[in-house]
């Protein structure tokens, strides 16, 4: 497989932080460029009134949300690694989909929470969503594996 593009969706949380370490691998090992994404969602308002209110927070998440996509970058990145940042709005699962296809993306990499039953019923699951809507393919990284991984190679 012939990998070029590199998507890693990441909403901050541990299980995204650690699918990025995976994505930061593959990326040296395939010489691919890693665009870090994130999607900002908003609620919807039916209110006419909030509507102002709702696009100045909007325009402040997505502010923060290209700061700490820039903080992940490692300061001591390789030079032949090229990683670029997004910030997107909408739906995350449509919009990292859409994404993967603006830029002809090879390989879509996402964390997952691990959740089961009437959690994921309640929350979705935008890894799944995905696995059944990219245009590409799909590494879904589970926090467990990857933390046993981790403490086998420190011993």
């Amino acid at each position: 497989m012939n990998v070029n593009n590199i998507v890693m969706a990441t909403d901050f949380s541990e299980a995204s932080l650690i699918a990025l370490e995976t994505a930061l691998s593959l990326a040296l090992e395939s010489k691919a460029t890693l665009h870090l994404l994130h999607v900002v969602e908003l609620p919807a308002t039916g209110d006419p009134e909030a509507v102002g209110e709702v696009e100045a927070l909007a325009g402040r998440l997505c502010d923060e949300g290209k700061q700490r996509l820039e903080a992940l970058i490692p300061e001591n990145k390789e030079q032949d690694l090229t990683i670029e940042t997004a910030v997107l709005r909408g739906s995350p699962a449509s919009q990292i989909a859409r994404f993967a296809k603006r830029i002809e993306a090879d390989l879509l990499v996402v964390g997952t929470h691990g959740r089961r039953g009437w959690a994921r019923v309640v929350m979705g699951s935008t890894a799944e969503q995905l696995l059944r809507h990219a245009p590409c393919q799909v590494l879904v990284v589970k926090p467990t594996v990857h933390s046993e991984v981790a403490v086998a190679h420190s011993k």
